[in-house]
């Protein structure tokens, strides 16, 4: 039987965190993250531990897990795995590292907001005997309610030389997903794009999902998810895109991939494929390879390969383009 008792403080809440090194730290869960533990120590007041350095844990309240909707007895917690017990129903088994967010059901109220994001800009400008200037901005979000993560991208994108003159790009992407099991999570993507160098006036894409992720952690990050997409897209120039359709239903699969080194920088990369119903023809697929390295406080430095290639695409285009950027941001 679970042990709901809302009027509970978290001070009254008593519990001891044994570490590898044998020592007992008597007080109350504050809070399980993807990296560390936070807890009130009776004596040493807040401290943040290590999850590797966790050997146990015990607490006499219940818990509120990342993608359970109702409270959880922790029955037993050694090393690796916490056994729990959700909903008076049977109890199962769960991997310690592999819990994103844990913490006393009586402090989850409001659903406390968790915000992460970056920024990035890099650009070549020249000038004399070669004139160009390139321009590439993003903005990444990622704001996490709960069991629901919302995924916010921007991108911005301006090439001039003695060839082209003011070939922008512009797009914005929104993603949702909300974590409904362990591991499973239910998407919903969006995104708005404008691009002339491949005569896209407009292009607006709408779609639903299922999603699996493997880990999602601090240190590194994998999920996997696939759906079905409804894109619709306006070209500049209607004479260069005959026989291209408008509108249209396709499969997507995507990728999504991080990894932090202990000496800081950190490796990613996210991948999408769009493949036509109707049209077998008919696919596109990009993918962006890079790698983030800090300067100082918050501040890094980006190199990023990207990789597009549409089978269809306008004429007198080519099906591949690639790209190379480097640049300064900032993470928080």
């Amino acid at each position: 039987m679970l042990l709901f008792l809302p009027f509970v403080s978290l001070g009254a809440a008593a519990g001891v965190l044994t570490l590898e090194n044998g020592d007992r730290v008597h007080g109350a869960l504050v809070l399980v993250e993807r990296d560390h533990v936070v807890w009130k120590s009776e004596s040493f007041g807040e401290i943040k531990v290590e999850k590797s350095k966790v050997v146990s844990m015990d607490v006499d309240v219940d818990l509120k897990i990342a993608g359970r909707e109702g409270p959880c007895a922790l029955a037993g917690h050694r090393r690796e795995q916490w056994e729990l017990y959700c909903d008076e129903g049977s109890g199962w088994v769960m991997d310690f590292p592999a819990i994103d967010r844990a913490e006393p059901y009586i402090n989850f109220v409001g659903n406390p907001v968790v915000f992460h994001g970056n920024v990035s800009a890099g650009g070549v400008f020249e000038s004399g005997n070669r004139e160009r200037e390139d321009l590439d901005v993003n903005v990444n979000l990622d704001v996490r309610n709960g069991d629901f993560h919302h995924l916010i991208n921007a991108l911005y994108q301006s090439q001039t030389n003695s060839e082209v003159e003011g070939l922008e790009k512009y797009q914005l992407g929104y993603n949702l997903r909300w974590i409904f099991a362990e591991k499973w999570f239910a998407a919903a993507n969006s995104a708005l794009e404008r691009e002339e160098a491949r005569n896209l006036d407009l292009g607006s894409t709408l779609g639903l999902g299922l999603g699996y992720l493997f880990f999602d952690t601090e240190k590194t990050a994998f999920s996997l998810q696939g759906g079905i997409s409804s894109l619709q897209e306006h070209f500049i120039d209607d004479e260069l895109s005959e026989g291209q359709d408008e509108r249209y239903a396709a499969g997507r699969l995507a990728l999504n991939y991080r990894y932090k080194f202990s000496l800081g920088p950190e490796i990613y990369f996210d991948q999408e494929t769009l493949q036509s119903l109707d049209r077998s023809e008919d696919y596109q697929a990009n993918a962006k390879f890079g790698v983030r390295t800090p300067l100082v406080e918050g501040v890094l430095m980006e190199i990023a390969y990207h990789w597009l290639y549409d089978n269809t695409p306008s004429l007198e285009l080519e099906k591949e383009d690639t790209k190379v950027t480097v640049g300064v941001g900032y993470q928080w």
